[in-house]
């Protein structure tokens, strides 16, 4: 699965944890997953009927609301190289003169290093003269030189908080052994020592912790809301309905996350399948509003679109604004605590959208 993909179900997650104490008991799902194109999914929705909105109040959604970036044309050339910035990189010298074929790096790098050693493969293409991801599907066949890159937060995060050069050091040890299982006269070299590494994990997790945040706004039911009706609402806005089964407003610049905002609840199954809206066994008792905030591409402005998103469905569907913690919701407050938190982000060098902040969350 794609990033975006993960985002999505940590998403529905993140709705569960905070909206689950405000509803009734869930409904059971015996449904299929299903993937598809967009233009296959339009045609389901079509066929079923659900593809003409009541209304048309689109305009709330106006992109031009929304304060982009403007994205440089990146050249022709594009490299991918480890970032020591965030990474804790091994360089594999292969002697002068000599090169490593993809094939090799499989079976080098299997999948039991994949599963059990998290890293990306950066390698060095003599024929295109760059750096890209060597274990692509649409890589290179030949490699003069090869990183291996341990992220830092994917060796050391809540769940493994150690800060133990143990974490990294297992990694030289299971390289060793696998060049020698290959016969491959390599040279390990350590960019950076094991300490150095640490150091810039501790900050790294530091600053994940501090900015990892999303705006989550709800809109509860006292019982249920018809799904029919909520299905309706959501296509006037304008979202659309998409990845993850979820309806979001999505993002057609070249900047940032790819959706502005997404909608989904915490009524299980937690997204929407157009079969079940049909057929009324899909009524949820809210609808969870929500966005990441630095991965998006303008999060003040975004989050005013938001609110008045849900205002618009409130007036349709009725129910309460609620924030995160299932208290009434207060937008000045709200706005308040997103701008200094934008703030902080920038005073650490994090610019919601940024690749950086794409990379960092």
């Amino acid at each position: 699965m794609n990033k975006m993909t993960y985002i999505i179900i940590g998403i529905i997650v993140i709705g569960v944890i905070f909206f689950l104490t405000k509803n009734s008991k869930p409904q059971s799902s015996q449904d299929e997953f299903f993937i598809s194109t967009v233009s296959q999914s339009a045609d389901r929705i079509e066929k079923l009927g659900l593809n003409k909105p009541s209304e048309d109040v689109s305009h709330i959604l106006d992109d031009s609301q929304i304060q982009i970036p403007i994205v440089t044309l990146k050249e022709e050339k594009v490299e991918y190289k480890a970032d020591p910035n965030r990474e804790w990189i091994i360089e594999l010298t292969i002697p002068n003169g000599t090169t490593i074929k993809q094939k090799k790096l499989y079976e080098l790098f299997d999948y039991e290093w994949r599963t059990s050693f998290t890293s990306t493969i950066f390698g060095h293409s003599p024929e295109d003269e760059r750096w890209t991801y060597a274990l692509a599907g649409d890589a290179p066949e030949t490699y003069d030189q090869i990183q291996v890159a341990i992220g830092f937060l994917d060796v050391f995060n809540d769940e493994n908080p150690s800060f133990d050069a143990q974490e990294l050091k297992r990694y030289i040890i299971e390289l060793k052994k696998r060049l020698k299982k290959h016969s491959l006269a390599f040279e390990i070299k350590e960019t950076e020592s094991k300490e150095s590494a640490i150091e810039k994990s501790k900050q790294l997790v530091k600053l994940n912790q501090l900015f990892d945040k999303g705006i989550l706004i709800g809109l509860q039911s006292d019982n249920r809301f018809d799904g029919r009706e909520v299905w309706d609402v959501l296509q006037s806005l304008g979202l659309n309905w998409g990845d993850g089964d979820l309806f979001h407003w999505n993002n057609n610049s070249d900047y940032a996350s790819d959706q502005h905002f997404s909608v989904w609840t915490s009524t299980e199954p937690g997204y929407f399948l157009p079969e079940q809206i049909k057929s009324g066994n899909m009524n949820p008792a809210n609808l969870v509003f929500g966005f990441s905030i630095p991965r998006s591409a303008d999060p003040m402005n975004v989050y005013r679109v938001l609110v008045n998103s849900v205002k618009y469905c409130q007036k349709r569907l009725g129910g309460e604004i609620i924030n995160r913690n299932g208290e009434p919701f207060n937008e000045q407050l709200e706005l308040m605590e997103l701008a200094e938190l934008i703030k902080q982000m920038n005073d650490n060098g994090i610019i919601p959208g940024s690749d950086n902040a794409l990379m960092l969350y």
